[in-house]
């Protein structure tokens, strides 16, 4: 059979759709299907009663908190099962159709597995985002569930497959256990790892999607050896290639960006050399906003200038988004510039965050954030401007010269705000202060 031979192609992927079906109900369908989707569900609507009353809010934690804190462990327990149970059961138990080649039945078993754990997570997403319709009557649209759902998927899959992988190679559950340690050791020590063993950020999407493949090929590859004691070139090498692409992409990823375990990038340690109290001017700004520009303090010269900071790890923070946006509805929006900065390892959630809340200023995200230890070491821009808690919002006048501190004022809400923006416009610019560039 040749790979263009449609018509004998067709009924084998046909059996392969049933055989990952039949997994799929199979997972779900006992006790312990059911108990993941109502713990994590239950846990999730929980964390998310606690936090503020925002689909936004929720929509975040859903993917920090019910993906990485509560749907990882129970999952692997779920594959570990899944995995012991394929052992036993042969395809012409589940399909009526000729037996399956082993690699063949241990791809669609996964592919069904895998299936199953992301349906658990819709449920674990719809349950976070259930809590402020049922407690603060606001309806989350269908893109906070969507960017929600999206930010799971790839390390699902990269979990998923190392436990499935190492159950099906090891023939024994403890292999998932020692996943389980891998997970409890980024979850302990990961403020002391660089950000690009962190398999649950956006941004580590490549890597760990190529190596979740490459090991579900490899282990399909042994056991096409194992069945027909040969194992053929394509399956070896494509799992091969997808290593090598994982470990390439990571050591890219690793020498082209700012984490200080590993690597400090002169740009970043440039933007945090730029102490706030050094100079009558607040520290330049030069980050990618959220449609991916780079956005620099030098565009808003002559306007007065807001910097708001706040990060999806400190729910509470991201209420001062909000605050702004009311703030800004009165104030002269062409002398103006808003920009809120947001601290996050993962550096697609400021966008995310964003879009979804249709906010009328720019969103930044610093791309050196790496939490650990004291606040203002946690990244450039909040070194410069020696952050000591978050939200933080400064106001300058048309000179970025700093007029108020909100935070240090205690008027962190929309009228002292709106107060300060219009002392801001009341200074008068001292002549070329506003045409510097930086």
């Amino acid at each position: 059979m040749t790979s263009w031979d449609w018509p004998r192609v067709k009924p084998l992927l046909l059996s392969l759709r049933a055989l990952a079906t039949h997994e799929f109900r199979m997972t779900l369908r006992g006790r312990s299907g059911l108990s993941v989707a109502l713990g994590a569900g239950a846990l999730a609507f929980a964390d998310a009663a606690l936090r503020p009353q925002s689909p936004l809010v929720a929509g975040v934690r859903a993917s920090l908190f019910g993906c990485g804190l509560v749907l990882v462990p129970l999952s692997l327990a779920l594959v570990a099962g899944a995995a012991r149970r394929d052992d036993t059961v042969g395809a012409g138990d589940v399909v009526q159709s000729r037996p399956f080649p082993t690699h063949l039945l241990f791809v669609a078993r996964f592919l069904g597995t895998y299936t199953a754990v992301l349906a658990l997570y819709a449920v674990v997403v719809a349950c976070s985002l259930l809590c402020p319709l049922v407690l603060a009557r606001e309806f989350a649209s269908p893109l906070t569930f969507v960017h929600a759902f999206g930010r799971g998927i790839v390390p699902l899959l990269f979990i998923v497959a190392l436990g499935y992988c190492g159950v099906a190679v090891a023939g024994n559950v403890l292999a998932a256990a020692i996943v389980a340690l891998y997970w409890l050791y980024l979850l302990l020590w990961g403020d002391f790892l660089a950000r690009v063993f962190n398999f649950s950020l956006t941004q580590n999407w490549p890597i760990y999607g190529a190596l979740a493949l490459s090991a579900v090929l490899g282990t399909a590859a042994l056991r096409r050896f194992q069945d027909l004691r040969r194992s053929g070139v394509a399956l070896p090498l494509a799992a091969a290639g997808l290593l090598v692409l994982g470990l390439l992409t990571a050591w890219n990823r690793v020498v082209h960006s700012h984490d200080k375990p590993l690597h400090r990038d002169p740009l970043a340690m440039q933007l945090a050399a730029q102490y706030a109290k050094a100079s009558p001017r607040v520290p330049g700004v030069w980050l990618p906003d959220q449609h991916g520009r780079l956005w620099r303090t030098s565009s808003t010269d002559g306007k007065v200038l807001v910097l708001a900071f706040w990060s999806p790890h400190d729910p509470d923070s991201m209420t001062v988004l909000d605050d702004l946006r009311t703030a800004l509805k009165d104030v002269p929006r062409a002398s103006v510039a808003c920009l809120a900065v947001c601290l996050a390892d993962d550096h697609a959630l400021s966008a995310h965050v964003a879009s979804e809340g249709r906010y009328p200023f720019t969103m930044v995200t610093d791309t050196g954030t790496h939490f650990s230890g004291k606040l203002e070491d946690c990244a450039p821009l909040a070194e410069a401007f020696e952050l000591a808690k978050l939200p933080s919002v400064y106001v300058t006048d048309r000179g970025h010269r700093l007029v108020a501190d909100l935070a240090s004022e205690g008027t962190l809400y929309p009228e002292g705000m709106a107060a300060a923006i219009g002392r801001a416009l009341a200074v008068p610019v001292p002549p070329g202060i506003g045409v510097e560039r930086r």
